[in-house]
């Protein structure tokens, strides 16, 4: 959770950067206005995206541990802390005994404290954000209502800046009927009606209630609505005869009066900048190649900030240069006609497969494995690698195969005993350091999620982590 909120973050500053060097100054205010949010869709979204990159090497420079991960989901936990050689045979009396709760010393932790700080925070900010609405909503009922083209006018009885908010323009009664608001207001306003400006802030002030600790997201804010001003500004500008007396009637107009909370209001920002803006020239090439250039920088923040995750695949645990006897291949649609398991192996005469096949190094013909089957399905394999002899037993369960133990020199240094084969009906994982030492256990459920206490230890027989985990849920970190 910490490394998202800096990852995401970083990104929304980073994207925001651009904003500010490449886009602000840019009459292209709609795309700016895409851009704008689909920063913040994209700061906040590619930190959790994952994606695939393969190893560059074969199985020979893979460690067992990054094999294991391949063959046994719920091996996970264990492949961190399985050494890939050992020594001595484990000795089942060293293990540690779990700490209990009741062991671990003060019952609330920081990271509650924090999480329960946190949700006391935004519980505020919910609630400000919601009676800014209810204040809207109670303007809307209590005002007097004209139709007026796609929008409904708003005529109320105290000071206004006028303002809109979605499809509702809020204006003074008196100076409304007076005839004091000029067409252009109006204009202005039914443009960020027709635009939907106030989809845009409704959804960065509840962004805001969400990442109020984030300072980016005040930044957007700002950015958007001011954003929001230039678009509408543009709209109208190009409509009277001076854009000088235009902005002489904006000046006039926005004395004075504070807009709602989440509303478009006329007078948002009203600086030198927005004024400026209006009688800024279009260059098309100059917006054009800044519009090329995000295209490279993107590329690059979602290498970046996006979460990599290696996978490897039946072609990365196999040697390139290798041929098998007997050649076996699958076949889904025989698998189901017969009933059998998806997994089955069957010989080029459509036979399931029970014996011994050889995986031989082309180069020298020399012996790389033995893959031992019954009935088409593998249950176990044969490797000499660096020296060693890596024996793999195999198993089925929730029908679909699983590694049972691991093997090196003769000696155990992982082992997985499903549900269906435990006396407590709880799925085992444990792994051994060289010496011999239990470096990690954790059971599972039956639907492979984890479950009670997952204990980590050192070499020396010591508990570094132990955590306590429901239906694969982590309730509480005990040390």
């Amino acid at each position: 959770m910490i490394i998202y909120l800096i990852k995401s973050t970083l990104l929304l500053g980073l994207l925001f950067g651009v904003y500010k060097l490449l886009l602000e100054n840019e009459k292209i205010h709609r795309f700016n206005r895409f851009f704008l949010l689909f920063a913040l869709a994209f700061g906040l979204r590619a930190p959790l995206i994952s994606f695939g990159i393969h190893p560059e090497q074969s199985i020979a420079g893979i460690k067992m541990q990054q094999m294991e991960r391949v063959i046994n989901a719920p091996a996970e936990a264990v492949r961190k802390s399985v050494g890939s050689v050992i020594t001595v045979k484990p000795d089942a009396s060293r293990e540690i005994a779990p700490v209990t709760s009741s062991e671990s010393g003060w019952p609330i932790s920081t990271t509650d404290m924090v999480l329960g700080l946190y949700g006391l925070i935004t519980l505020f900010f919910f609630i400000r954000f919601a009676g800014g609405l209810f204040n809207i909503l109670g303007k809307i009922k209590s005002g007097i209502h004209e139709k007026a083209g796609p929008a409904t006018l708003v005529l109320l009885d105290e000071p206004t800046t006028p303002q809109s908010f979605f499809w509702f323009i809020f204006l003074n009664k008196d100076q409304f009927e007076s005839g004091e608001i000029e067409p252009e207001i109006l204009d202005h306003e039914m443009m960020h009606v027709c635009r939907l400006h106030s989809l845009d802030v409704l959804v960065i002030e509840f962004l805001k209630v969400i990442f109020w600790f984030n300072p980016f997201m005040y930044l957007y804010k700002h950015a958007i609505q001011l954003n929001h001003e230039y678009i509408a500004d543009e709209s109208v500008a190009g409509k009277v005869t001076s854009a000088s007396d235009y902005q002489k009637m904006l000046i006039r107009v926005c004395a004075g009066n504070k807009p709602m909370r989440t509303t478009s209001s006329i007078d948002y920002s009203l600086t030198k900048k927005r004024l400026r803006m209006m009688f800024r020239t279009h260059s098309p090439l100059r917006s054009w190649s800044k519009t090329v250039l995000l295209l490279p920088l993107l590329a690059s923040l979602t290498l970046a900030f996006c979460s990599k995750k290696t996978v490897y695949t039946i072609s990365d645990l196999v040697p390139s240069k290798t041929y098998n006897v007997p050649e076996l291949h699958f076949d889904g649609k025989r698998s189901e006609e017969l009933g059998k398991p998806l997994a089955t192996y069957y010989t080029s005469s459509g036979e399931s497969f029970t014996g011994t096949q050889n995986v031989y190094y082309t180069q020298n013909d020399s012996l790389y494995m033995k893959l031992y089957f019954k009935d088409g399905i593998n249950t176990g394999s044969l490797m000499h690698r660096d020296g060693n002899v890596i024996r793999q037993k195999h198993g089925r369960y929730l029908n679909g195969p699983y590694t049972k133990e691991i093997y090196v020199n003769g000696v155990l240094v992982y082992q997985n005993i499903p549900p269906t084969e435990s006396e407590d009906g709880i799925g085992h994982l444990r792994g051994w350091y060289k010496n011999g030492q239990l470096s990690v256990k954790v059971s599972y459920t039956g639907n492979q999620m984890y479950q009670g206490i997952m204990t980590s230890y050192d070499k020396d027989g010591n508990i570094i982590k132990q955590e306590r985990y429901k239906d694969g849920k982590l309730v509480k970190r005990i040390k």
